[in-house]
């Protein structure tokens, strides 16, 4: 038997839940951004959205569910802005390699992605934090990986989804551990040498950038 919604529930067909949703969404970016994950409190989404404080968890079943979407939304701009200035008619490796850069570049300046990033005391908020970003962080990423596929260029047996669950985990630690490359140019020099071999066809490992031979080296 098919699951259905509890009456009072939200239901999505309702004239104004777009609208109500959107409103709750917006509501929650503002908070994170200003004080964090910790700063999003029912009571705070709801006067802040200028709605009942019942609201809340009559459009949303978690406080995780709420932050995802705040997250996607947040993600999604970035995205249009990005594939706005690349385009998907580039070579594929180079569309792969300037979309995951620009990506945490537009990622780490974010400040409502940001604020997810930073350390909170409490395990559970870190656990919420650390979902909300993997989940929201599949729409910036998923029109490199649909554009490489529909072009037949993702190696065999990789699948659209085995390349962003794999993408989401290296984007993750790269926003929360920046320190593990010295710059951006190194970055794409191992993005060149790592990532891009295991998902694009034909890449070769001695492909991509190849460093300037060091005075002396002969």
């Amino acid at each position: 038997m098919p699951v259905t919604e509890p009456t009072w529930k939200a239901q999505p067909e309702g004239p104004e839940y777009d609208v109500v949703r959107q409103r709750l969404v917006d509501a929650a970016e503002h908070l994170i951004r200003g004080g964090g994950v910790g700063a999003l409190r029912q009571d705070a989404v709801a006067a802040h959205a200028g709605l009942a404080r019942s609201s809340v968890y009559r459009y949303f079943d978690s406080k995780e569910e709420l932050v995802t979407a705040a997250v996607v939304q947040s993600t999604l701009r970035i995205g249009a802005r990005i594939q706005a200035r690349i385009g998907t008619d580039a070579d594929p490796e180079q569309l792969l390699v300037k979309g995951i850069i620009e990506s945490l570049e537009s990622m780490a300046a974010d400040p409502l992605l940001h604020a997810l990033t930073v350390p909170t005391s409490s395990r559970a908020m870190t656990k919420l934090a650390n979902n909300a970003l993997r989940e929201g962080v599949r729409p910036l990423l998923e029109p490199v990986f649909v554009a490489a596929a529909e072009r037949g260029v993702l190696r065999p047996g990789v699948s659209v989804d085995d390349a962003l669950r794999w993408l989401q985990v290296v984007s993750l630690g790269l926003m929360q551990a920046p320190s593990v490359v010295a710059d951006l140019d190194a970055l794409e020099d191992l993005l060149h040498l790592m990532l891009v071999p295991a998902l694009i066809e034909g890449a070769s490992l001695n492909e991509g950038r190849t460093a300037e031979p060091k005075k002396g080296t002969p």
